[in-house]
């Protein structure tokens, strides 16, 4: 009998999977808690369990049809006019992006970010984010040396962590540090000489867009709201799927 394809939701240490193995071949578990994670490590590696990829979580998930239609360097024009087969050709496509966070890198980079900074933040190629941000925005003169060279990395890879990103704005101009809280109006600064001023995100996918407020308000916040994590899609596998199963969410 030839085995069903599988994808299995909220795997956890997959004990539903290997229950099913003699019928049902998984192509992709989906489990957001590390310590499972490691253990469906383990087990695929033991032979137990499908060798197939382990993505985190459920609700950043979506198949790869929806994702292309979902996200591409290119799009044609709002008023519907025709493009060229030479243009259709050239239409490149950025998976793991919404059109938001489209809309999003185009801003960090004409706030002065380098196009390495943005496809790290938004975890895609240089490659990638280039020919999205050349086909909506002017791109910066592509300067060999410095900082002005919109590949700069450095001598290192550029980090992803929107505080990072806050700090290189600070440093380049492109943000200006407050000095008092938005909430409280308190000043200050540590014994050591920091600011107790600091950079809040409501939403990660936003990395510039920033409140200051003092490490009080800012840690009573955390402990009273949620902010809204980076998004990062994650492609289920590009293939025919019989069955869909899986354990309690």
């Amino acid at each position: 009998m030839d085995l069903l394809t599988g994808v299995s939701l909220f795997s956890g240490i997959g004990g539903i999977d290997v229950a099913l193995a003699p019928w049902v071949r998984t192509v992709c578990y989906v489990e957001y808690a590390p310590y499972c994670q490691r253990v469906l490590q383990v087990r695929i590696k033991d032979g137990l369990l499908d060798d197939a990829p382990i993505l985190s979580d459920v609700r950043l998930v979506h198949s790869v049809e929806y994702l292309d239609n979902a996200v591409k360097t290119w799009y044609p024009p709002s008023n519907g006019a025709e493009y060229t087969k030479e243009e259709a050709i050239m239409a490149g496509k950025l998976r793991k992006l919404t059109m938001g966070q489209a809309e999003e890198s185009v801003r960090l980079y004409d706030k002065g970010m380098s196009i390495g900074q943005v496809a790290s933040y938004f975890g895609v190629s240089r490659q990638g984010m280039w020919d999205l941000l050349r086909r909506r925005t002017v791109l910066r003169p592509q300067m060999r040396i410095g900082e002005s060279n919109h590949f700069y990395r450095n001598g290192k890879t550029a980090d992803d962590h929107a505080q990072n990103m806050v700090e290189y704005a600070i440093r380049k101009g492109i943000l200006q540090r407050r000095s008092d809280c938005e909430l409280c109006g308190g000043v200050g600064v540590f014994i050591d000489g920091r600011s107790k001023i600091q950079a809040h995100h409501d939403d990660y996918n936003k990395p510039l867009t920033v409140r200051w407020l003092c490490q009080k308000c800012h840690h009573k916040w955390h402990r009273d709201n949620e902010a809204k994590r980076k998004e990062a899609y994650e492609e289920l596998p590009d293939t025919h799927v019989d069955i869909v199963f899986g354990g309690f969410p």
